[in-house]
């Protein structure tokens, strides 16, 4: 392999990453599983995790779906400007307080198809302000999909989550330093843990007493 070739593929790229583990776990039906990432490009390294979520409610995904594309009524703490299932072509904000008026939208839903999917992304950045990401050098804050699969009057829930950023001093630092942010009890393990105490069922219990 040429040098220069060998040196690119070490480094990792957009389309070809290094990936390093992150946070796996299986209990019962729900399984989690999240990888981190890095690549780098002419402005320096750019850091990010793409995670998995599985799991099993009993119910047909017709029942499933109008608590599913609501994200308000089944992600505690985390208030949403409006019904994501209810969103294709337009964009919605996230905020960790009730009042999220001033909540910019960051979030664009690309495609619904009702009681099977949702599709999210997160375009670059135009200012810093808005997301704490840097707006440059082309680089998508993230990309999610939500889906729910029907088998037997049951409901199997698959989501994939990814997000990136450039590093603190991108243009010098090193994988493991790029990563250690990241591998903080605050990121990973928390997200991991906020699925699993929180989300999951916090969910199942909407969809079974149809709040």
């Amino acid at each position: 392999m040429p040098r220069n070739l060998k040196s690119a593929v070490d480094a990792g790229t957009l389309s070809a990453p290094r990936y390093y583990e992150g946070e796996s776990e299986i209990i019962g039906d729900v399984r989690i599983n999240n990888k981190l990432y890095t690549y780098r490009t002419e402005l320096g390294l750019v850091i990010g995790s793409t995670a998995s979520v599985m799991f099993v409610l009993d119910q047909p995904a017709k029942e499933v779906w109008p608590y599913f594309k609501d994200f308000n009524l089944w992600q505690p703490n985390h208030y949403y400007t409006g019904v994501v299932g209810d969103m294709e072509g337009k964009s919605f904000g996230i905020g960790d307080y009730p009042d999220i008026s001033n909540v910019a939208h960051i979030y664009q839903v690309v495609r619904v198809i009702p009681e099977y999917l949702i599709a999210i992304n997160q375009p670059v950045p135009e200012k810093v302000s808005d997301t704490g990401l840097p707006g440059v050098g082309g680089v998508s804050p993230g990309f999610h999909v939500f889906t729910l699969h029907e088998h037997g009057g049951k409901t199997e829930v698959a989501i994939v989550m990814q997000h990136a950023s450039y590093a603190a001093r991108a243009d010098e630092a090193s994988d493991e330093q790029g990563l250690a942010s990241w591998r903080d009890p605050k990121m990973l393990p928390e997200w991991t843990r906020k699925w699993r105490d929180d989300f999951i069922p916090e969910l199942r219990q909407a969809v079974r007493e149809r709040r």
